[in-house]
């Protein structure tokens, strides 16, 4: 193992970035009367942008502080967090081995790639923070082999100073981990076993922030990476993209894109089209890229950059995450072979002229050329001044959108916050009621030293019939990582469950000697079944089978098996069955 750094590092915090004027957004949905102008380069060192520049007082990933005497896991009483807001269920990811929380740490920053072979298998980078006295940062990492139901988490490269993760998967079922150093310059590790374990380092290329997509798509550029990173502290400046065209195993040297867009995400269209979305840096422009012929391995790469609106800018340093942004911008592709194959989509949580942070969309319908003008997606009346950040958007299978955010408009104190959700299946023209999935939390506790941020953003993958989300949040009163599986109104388990047929949960959580389990029958009664799992699916006690009342029941389970033998410390899962619909919830016991 690679020793871990002894020297401490001076925090760099000012760093020049291009800025421009803020775009005004306009109402509706009518396409823009006038398309800005595009900008096509060949691949090589771009000019230097005619925007005027500003310094902004930027917090870099660099080394900083030592690394902290880490907390001991195994000392831990608090059970991870699982919870339960209405029909969303968010699961704690950072967990120690016996699936607890470890009280005194720190994660943030999660991204989450799922197995395209198997659904059931996702991994979730972030960064670890193993205690919050010091920021010293290393690559977290969690993966499931039941959809999320249970977790086991590690870190690679223990001891050594990593930040910034990026994860992704291959056509083929193997997970790539991008991994940002302290010299900006990023790894990539890839595993071949959904995560469990990872093989040698790829050294790659970057800067603070990196983004990296896989194309899974079956064009000419099919287990293509592509990877393009901020201008902050950029090693090979003024390039900014690179590409593997070997699966992984090596990367090519840099090249730039025109305007140098930072703090956005890419995708690839059905035909192998590049698409990256970037701004030149708090209050300026947004510009879209893409390039025709990044799938050609044979070719280097060029690019067409336009500017677009979304009805406002990016923000940095809001109030609930003042070292940090309000969020990065998503851009995703339709592949579904539908009407709308092909069409792209743009989304961010940006300052408008109503309030400080409203969710804006806009659409391409002609492969990034012209964009429509911006739609307002959170549904809170205009000029309450709440704040909806971190806005994060992915697309599904069969072309729905899908977007989650933070939102204040809950609370008059802005650093109180719950996750929304809302929805689109008609290319972005509509959107679902916002539907709050989660109770609200303090985003200003929990901060490492001297990263009062819980971080830039969150990830989201989205499915046929819902969508995966890695997010972070202070239920715990600290700053972790948490799963929730997003299922759409009415076709979710949590809305096929007969009329009050709920499993509540147990208290106490963790126990020790036993515990309460509280569920509710549905109304006139019926035949129902609870039983306790362990974290291998087996069963070890049954506390209830047969034909109950309707209403609420409570059953206590005093940690003994069916054979009368006190169970072990752990991980369990109590079950409930009904009509053939089922609940689960995690259990803790400590002996």
């Amino acid at each position: 193992m690679r020793q871990r750094p002894t020297r401490r590092l001076r925090l760099a915090t000012i760093v020049t970035l291009v800025a421009g004027g803020a775009v005004a957004g306009v109402a509706g949905f009518a396409r823009s009367s006038a398309a800005p102008a595009a900008v096509t380069t060949a691949a090589k060192p771009a000019a230097a942008s005619a925007d005027a520049t500003q310094p902004v007082d930027l917090t870099l990933e660099r080394e900083d502080d030592p690394p902290g005497i880490p907390v001991p896991a195994i000392t831990s009483t608090q059970a991870a967090a699982t919870v339960v807001f209405g029909r969303f269920t968010s699961a704690q990811v950072n967990v120690n081995a016996q699936q607890a929380n470890i009280v005194g740490d720190g994660a943030n920053e999660p991204s989450i790639a799922v197995d395209p072979t198997n659904p059931n298998r996702m991994v979730i980078g972030w960064r670890q923070f193993d205690t919050i006295s010091s920021n010293f940062r290393q690559a977290g990492y969690g993966y499931t082999t039941d959809g999320g139901v249970t977790w086991t988490a590690g870190k690679i490269n223990p001891g050594v100073f990593r930040s910034d993760p990026v994860l992704d998967f291959d056509a083929e079922g193997r997970v790539y981990y991008n991994s940002l150093m302290g010299n900006f310059t990023a790894q990539v590790y890839p595993s071949s076993d959904g995560g469990a374990t990872w093989g040698a380092n790829v050294a790659a290329f970057g800067g603070d922030k990196q983004w990296m997509t896989i194309d899974r798509t079956a064009s000419a550029g099919h287990d293509q990476f592509y990877e393009a990173w901020s201008t902050a502290s950029n090693p090979t400046p003024p390039n900014t993209f690179s590409r593997s065209i070997n699966d992984g195993v090596s990367w090519q040297s840099p090249i730039a894109i025109p305007n140098s867009p930072i703090w956005g995400t890419l995708d690839v269209a059905s035909d192998g089209t590049l698409y990256i979305v970037g701004t030149a840096g708090p209050g300026s422009t947004i510009y879209v890229t893409h390039s025709l012929d990044a799938r050609n391995s044979g070719s280097t790469p060029t690019f067409t950059t336009v500017p677009v609106s979304l009805g406002g800018t990016i923000r940095f340093q809001p109030a609930m995450n003042p070292a940090g942004l309000a969020g990065q911008l998503w851009i995703g592709v339709d592949r579904s072979g539908g009407p709308h194959d092909g069409w792209v989509y743009v989304l961010a949580s940006v300052q408008t002229p109503t309030d400080p942070l409203d969710v804006m969309f806009i659409r391409s319908t002609d492969g990034g050329n012209t964009w429509s003008t911006p739609r307002r997606v959170n549904d809170d009346p205009t000029g309450t001044r709440a704040y909806q950040w971190f806005g994060t958007m992915s697309v599904a299978p069969n072309g729905r959108i899908d977007a989650v955010w933070n939102d204040t408009r809950g609370s008059a104190d802005t650093t109180m916050s719950a996750l929304y959700y809302s929805y689109s299946d008609d290319g972005g023209t509509t959107w679902s009621v916002n539907e709050q999935a989660s109770p609200t939390w303090n985003a200003t506790i929990g901060w490492p030293n001297q990263q009062n941020k819980i971080g830039d953003y969150c990830t989201m993958i989205s499915r046929t019939d819902g969508a995966d989300l890695a997010w972070a949040a202070t239920f715990n009163g600290e700053e972790d990582v948490y799963y929730t599986r997003i299922t759409l109104p009415n076709a979710g388990v949590a809305e096929r469950l007969p009329p009050r047929f709920r499993l509540r949960g147990n208290l106490p959580n963790p126990f020790a000697t036993s515990t309460a389990i509280d569920f509710e029958a549905p109304t006139g009664g019926g035949a129902m079944h609870l039983a306790v799992y362990d974290a291998a699916g087996r069963r070890v006690a049954t506390l209830v089978d047969g034909v109950v009342d309707g209403g609420p029941h409570t059953v206590r389970w005093n940690g003994l098996d069916n054979g009368g033998h006190a169970v072990g410390s752990g991980l369990y899962l109590c079950r409930l069955e009904a009509a053939g619909a089922a609940e689960t919830r995690k259990l803790m016991r400590l002996r």
